[in-house]
C-alpha cells in the first residue's frame, strides 16, 4: 500500500485521470479521498459496501433514466432515446455476463441473448413508466418475478408477453423482448429464469441503500471531469466482490 498503491494514486492524481480504487477496510477512501478532492481538484464518490447506509448511491439506471427523461422533453431529438437505449443494453450485457467467460455459454448463447433482451425491455420500461424513486435495479427485478405469472385462463402464455402486447408496434422495448416472446412457452419460461437468476445477487437489504439512490458519480462523468470512485468492498463477505466486476465493465 505505502510503496506500490499510493505512489500510482497520487500519479494519477497529479496526471489528472479518473481512478477506481478498490479498497478493503476504508483506509484509502479516507485518505487519499481527501486528497484528491482537497488538493487535486477532484469529484469524490465512496461506495461504501461495509457501511452501506453511509455510502453514496450507485443506481445502475442513472444514465438510462437522465436520457428517458431528456427525451420526454424533447420528443424530437432522437439522441437521447437512442443514449437511453445503449445504456440500458449496456447494462444489461453487463449484469448478464458478469463474472462469465465466453466458454460459459457453450449451447445457451440463445438463452443468455434473449435473457439480455428481456433484462433491456424490462430497464427501458422501468425507465419510461416508473415513479421517480422506483427507477433502479430493484424495480426492474420485482417487475420481471411478477410478469412471469401465468395470464389466468390462457395456457402457455404469461403478463409479460401480455404487457409487451400492450406497447405500441414500434416500440424498442418489444423489439428487444423480441428473441424471448417469438419461442416456445418453456424456452421463455427458461429466459425469464435467466435473468431473475442474474439479477439475484442485487436481493441484500444493505446493497439496496446504495442501488436504491441516485448516482453521486456516473460514467459519463467519470470520463469527462477528474474523478475518483473509492469502491469499498467488507474482506469478510465475499458475496458482493461482483460488484467490483460490475462497476468496471459499466465505467
Amino acid at each position: 500500500t505505502a510503496y506500490f498503491l499510493y505512489p500510482n494514486l497520487e500519479y494519477a492524481c497529479a496526471s489528472g485521470m479518473s481512478f477506481l480504487a478498490l479498497d478493503t477496510k476504508g483506509d484509502l477512501a479516507r485518505n487519499y479521498g481527501t486528497i484528491a478532492s482537497q488538493c487535486y481538484g477532484y469529484q469524490v464518490a465512496v461506495i461504501d459496501l461495509r457501511n452501506p447506509t453511509k455510502s453514496d448511491g450507485f443506481n445502475l439506471l442513472h444514465l438510462v433514466n437522465k436520457y428517458m427523461d431528456l427525451f420526454k422533453e424533447h420528443p424530437d431529438t432522437l439522441l437521447y432515446k437512442a443514449k437511453a437505449e445503449r445504456y440500458a443494453k449496456i447494462t444489461a450485457k453487463t449484469i448478464i455476463t458478469s463474472g462469465l467467460e465466453k466458454t460459459d455459454f457453450g449451447q445457451n448463447q440463445y438463452f443468455f441473448d434473449a435473457a439480455e433482451g428481456i433484462l433491456t425491455a424490462s430497464i427501458l420500461l422501468v425507465a419510461e413508466f416508473c415513479p421517480p424513486g422506483e427507477r433502479h435495479i430493484v424495480s426492474v427485478f420485482k417487475i420481471i418475478q411478477e410478469l412471469m405469472a401465468p395470464v389466468p385462463g390462457e395456457k402457455g402464455r404469461n403478463q409479460f408477453q401480455d404487457l409487451m402486447d400492450l406497447l405500441p408496434p414500434t416500440h424498442k422495448a418489444r423489439w428487444f423482448a423480441g428473441a424471448a416472446l417469438n419461442t416456445s412457452d418453456q424456452a421463455m419460461a427458461s429466459v425469464m429464469s435467466t435473468v431473475l437468476s442474474r439479477l439475484n445477487a442485487f436481493l441484500d437489504s444493505e446493497l439496496e441503500q446504495v442501488l436504491c439512490f441516485d448516482s453521486t458519480m456516473n460514467a459519463e462523468r467519470f470520463a469527462a471531469e477528474k474523478s475518483a470512485i473509492f469502491l469499498i468492498l467488507p474482506e469478510e463477505d465475499q458475496t458482493k466482490n461482483f460488484m467490483a466486476g460490475l462497476m468496471i465493465q459499466n465505467l
